[in-house]
């Protein structure tokens, strides 16, 4: 029997040899009907040749302008070819086998639309990043992840329902995505797959953890694991989320809460730790959401 087609979409920023290592263990992956798109986003110059030759074959797409994950993502996705389309962030290392149990958990469970693996961080293969996920809050705007810093010790072996996927590794169902659009490029990085989880769930898409696939994941390699572009962008985004996905009391239980305990927590906690350089980002996206907030 064959086996559906899943196209692998990775966007490369700036960040070629760690995209190249990706390709490199994403060429040994054993499941037998993958294309891989490769989205050159922000790039200098066009490096095909490059990266052809860590995954001959690939489909490889430039952009000079830099189009942040979710319209990288985007440039790619009409062009996919699967029945499944998979989301794969080009700072991860996947094992060879990690295709299969989701496909294979995707076929049997026809209200998944979108499904993620768990997550390693790949400096500490035994310390879970992702293993499932609660909702996003209408208090505080987040959602909770439920393994995040925990060792594997067996607890988060079972696949099922969850509250959201993880944008390191989304494999989508192409009818959730015909059904729901293509990722929000009004985040440009950040909350996007939040937000496309939340549109999936309204229109009856059931999200699943797959725990028996797992990848490996260097967490924030192309924009810095604690910058303050990094900053701004969860601040910005977590506001505009809850403006565009939660409306009525809900957003405004999240506005008191944000407004009034997490920014001014945060900003002091910045200020004494002399890290003007994030206080200024979070002061820069509550500007931005004032500025925007009867345009969008």
């Amino acid at each position: 029997m064959d086996q559906p087609l899943v196209s692998i979409i990775a966007v490369n920023y700036k960040n070629a040899e760690v995209t190249c290592e990706m390709l490199d263990t994403l060429r040994q992956a054993t499941y037998p009907a993958l294309e891989v798109l490769l989205v050159d986003n922000g790039a200098e110059e066009r490096q095909k040749a490059l990266f052809e030759r860590h995954y001959p074959g690939l489909a490889y797409m430039y952009s000079a302008d830099n189009l942040g994950f979710a319209g990288g993502n985007n440039l790619a996705i009409p062009k996919a070819r699967g029945k499944y389309i998979m989301l794969l962030n080009n700072d991860t290392i996947v094992p060879q086998d990690f295709v299969e149990p989701m496909v294979q958990y995707m076929e049997e469970h026809i209200t998944v639309g979108i499904a993620s693996p768990k997550i390693y961080y790949h400096s500490q293969p035994n310390v879970l990043q992702y293993a499932g996920s609660q909702a996003v809050s209408c208090f505080t705007g987040r959602g909770r992840n439920l393994a995040r810093l925990k060792v594997d010790d067996g607890r988060f072996n079972q696949s099922g329902p969850t509250g959201l996927a993880h944008g390191a590794c989304m494999l989508i169902r192409r009818e959730a995505i015909d059904q729901v659009g293509l990722l929000s490029e009004r985040y440009f990085m950040y909350y996007e797959e939040i937000d496309f989880c939340e549109r999936a769930r309204s229109q009856g898409w059931d999200i699943h953890l797959v725990a028996d696939s797992c990848i490996f994941h260097r967490e924030s390699s192309s924009i810095g694991k604690n910058s303050p572009r990094k900053t701004y962008y969860l601040y910005r985004n977590r506001w505009l989320f809850m403006r565009l996905c939660k409306p009525g009391w809900g957003y405004y239980l999240f506005l008191l809460y944000f407004l009034l305990i997490a920014v001014p927590r945060h900003l002091s906690k910045h200020w004494m730790q002399q890290e003007t350089g994030h206080a200024r980002a979070i002061l820069r996206s509550l500007a931005w959401n004032i500025r925007n907030h009867q345009t969008l």
